[in-house]
């Protein structure tokens, strides 16, 4: 298999990384359980079960696929993401993963099920189910989490025997506290256990800050093309058949190129024409039987890595690989001035939301749980308070201590609710208000549209509120509010507000497409962890100068 990288971009670990390199190195293999306890006799349990005597002869066997899952998009400058976040959203081990995957409405990665359903189709296999995480999006994951996870993955691979291939399920920007590219070093520890002849395919994120050592490590990476994300079953579905072409013997160049770019996520839309979706569109149209594989990685610069920015993937027949990568990398940075993009200030939001006219949805850009935003900033609610807006609803406010209030009031109290008590984020304001609870819930609620269509997610103690003429949805998991369930299942209407405010950078979009067309919708520019104006933020890993935080950056696509 040949691997040439278009542009240098070997993996460097950066200042932070605080352990000096794999956290793994310490030694604790021992898995994590929903309880906290490392349970030796489960583990060697499911070793045993992974390790299932198989024939040698693998021509008259089925091809064993292991499948393992991380996922995880962090942002650097929220708090760590803790081995509890993990397990409240998704930590499967061993059989467990096939089970969940065979629900209606799974809470797992929707790419698990597609990816299994897709490979029953292509022939005779047999899944090798390892372990597979996810949780939204957060701080970098705690080191210690990371590291347990990726000794029992490999302790899983180990038992496991005569595997023809894997498939990993990443969402490819994450950090950890102790490694800035713990995707690469999944990737990289998988790959060096397993030898050259093992296929790997992974499939990630559109928002995946891709590191050289992904590519270098993976045969083949298969993105999303949807912004909002609503084509991962489809995606996974390619990568199983990408997968299955691997196993009949066939190789895959390999192009790389990471551009100095490192644009806001609101600029990588993929159905209003922009320069991002002109981008992905062209990765898709450059796809051959020759180069079955075309991977645009917009990025995701909250992670604040030195291998941030828009990346170029591309597996196939190594000369037109690389011919396909450089021409997208230099149609794109002559492109790069659509990157910037002009949002709608907090003032004229609420003028927007009070004013006589069709129906508003307002995004709270900064302030996006789907981003690592802790979903608890006050700045617009108290804005729309202070200019008596009516007929308002707002979601989702992460508030569990709140949350927990309103169940043990019970539906239909009244009282002197604190918002954010005890919390000391400055864009997090405690607020003491007079609340009417209006309806319970204990937040598992299936998607209807969009994003979390087809899974059920866990939003934790939840409670439709009224504060004044704002209907408030306070949860106590942070999730963005980019499904319509989320209000409708407390039996709100939401045709019946004058304008929505969401939490929710840009999947809301496809949830709440049906409610309001492109040009009611305002993209606000709230402070808080995920805003877009990067200016705000104190980035110390970014490879500056990058388009577009710095207007002279220079790149002449000459070091090909």
């Amino acid at each position: 298999m040949i691997l040439r990288l278009i542009i240098c971009d070997a993996f460097k670990c950066s200042s932070y990384c605080a352990a000096g390199g794999m956290g793994v190195q310490c030694g604790c293999y021992r898995p994590f359980h929903p309880s906290h306890q490392c349970r030796e006799q489960e583990f060697e349990q499911t070793k045993a079960k992974v390790g299932e005597t198989m024939p040698d002869t693998m021509s008259s066997s089925p091809r064993r696929i292991a499948i393992v899952g991380l996922a995880l998009e962090s942002n650097n400058f929220a708090p760590p993401t803790t081995a509890e976040d993990f397990y409240q959203s998704c930590y499967l081990a061993g059989e467990a993963i096939l089970k969940e995957a065979q629900k209606d409405a799974p809470s797992m990665p929707q790419e698990i099920p597609a990816f299994i359903d897709e490979m029953n189709k292509l022939g005779d296999w047999q899944p090798v189910p390892i372990v597979v995480t996810a949780t939204s999006p957060g701080g970098p994951a705690d080191q210690t989490f990371f590291a347990r996870f990726l000794g029992t993955t490999l302790e899983y691979l180990k038992a496991a025997h005569s595997l023809s291939g894997i498939y990993i399920c990443s969402h490819g920007a994450m950090t950890a506290t102790g490694d800035a590219d713990p995707d690469g070093t999944l990737y990289q520890e998988i790959r060096a256990l397993m030898g050259p002849d093992v296929a790997i395919v992974s499939t990630i994120d559109l928002h995946a800050n891709i590191s050289a050592r992904m590519v270098e490590n993976a045969d083949a990476i298969v993105p999303y093309r949807t912004n909002p994300h609503i084509d991962q079953a489809p995606c996974a579905r390619e990568g199983a058949r990408l997968l299955w072409r691997l196993l009949d013997g066939e190789n895959l160049g390999k192009a790389y190129i990471r551009l100095p770019i490192v644009a806001p996520t609101i600029t990588m839309l993929t159905n209003d024409g922009g320069i991002f979706s002109q981008l992905v569109e062209k990765s898709i149209a450059a796809q051959s039987q020759e180069v079955p594989a075309v991977c645009i990685a917009g990025g995701f610069a909250f992670s604040d890595t030195d291998y941030n920015g828009i990346t170029i993937s591309v597996f196939g027949e190594q000369t037109k690989a690389e011919d396909i990568a450089r021409e997208l990398a230099q149609w794109t940075w002559r492109h790069r001035q659509g990157f910037k993009k002009e949002l709608t200030s907090v003032a004229r939001a609420i003028e927007l939301a009070t004013q006589d006219g069709p129906p508003v949805l307002l995004g709270d850009m900064g302030d996006n749980p789907g981003g690592g935003g802790r979903g608890n900033t006050t700045e617009i609610l108290e804005a729309l308070l202070n200019a008596n807006a009516e007929r308002v609803l707002f979601g989702l406010f992460i508030d569990p201590a709140l949350a927990q209030a309103c169940h043990q009031k019970g539906e239909g109290a009244m009282f002197e609710a604190r918002l954010n008590e005890g919390c000391n984020d400055p864009n997090a304001n405690q607020l003491n208000l007079p609340v009417e609870v209006l309806k319970l819930s204990n937040g598992l609620v299936p998607g209807r549209r969009g994003l979390y269509a087809g899974r059920t997610v866990k939003l934790g103690l939840s409670t439709a509120i009224r504060i004044s003429g704002i209907t408030m949805v306070v949860i106590s998991f942070r999730t963005q509010c980019a499904d319509p369930n989320f209000f409708e299942h407390f039996g709100l209407d939401i045709a019946g507000f004058k304008s929505v405010v969401v939490k929710s950078r840009g999947h809301f979009r496809a949830g709440f497409d049906e409610f309001f067309r492109p040009e009611q919708i305002y993209e606000v520019d709230s402070d808080g962890l995920t805003t877009p104006v990067f200016d705000r933020l104190d980035f110390k890993h970014l490879p500056r100068p990058v388009y577009p935080m710095d207007d002279d950056t220079n790149w002449e696509g000459t070091d090909l």
